[in-house]
């Protein structure tokens, strides 16, 4: 399996998604959570199975149940999670 690692900009990303969830729907927030986690656990597995972003130099995968966007680079022995959003807020 490769290694994850996350930017700042990514830990914050997860943090401001657990925030919002805490406070609209606490109940919902571990289903959330585990739709991401399960996300970067296969990319741990399967490093290409995101889309690679025209004209950049990263890919994305959405998450299959809540719909996140997970940005993230391949380096060599690595997976760099660049971000985490929902699909609607910001292009990737």
């Amino acid at each position: 399996m490769t290694a994850i690692l996350f930017r700042k900009e990514a830990e914050a990303d997860l943090r401001a998604i657990v925030d919002h969830y805490e406070s609209i729907a606490p109940d919902s927030l571990p289903n959330i959570l585990s739709d991401i986690h399960r996300t970067i656990d296969q990319l741990g597995r399967y490093p290409r199975s995101g889309m690679q972003v025209p004209d950049r130099p990263f890919r994305r995968i959405v998450t299959i149940r809540y719909h996140f966007k997970i940005a993230y680079a391949i380096h060599d022995d690595r997976i760099v999670i660049l971000g985490i959003f929902r699909y609607q807020d910001r292009e990737s």
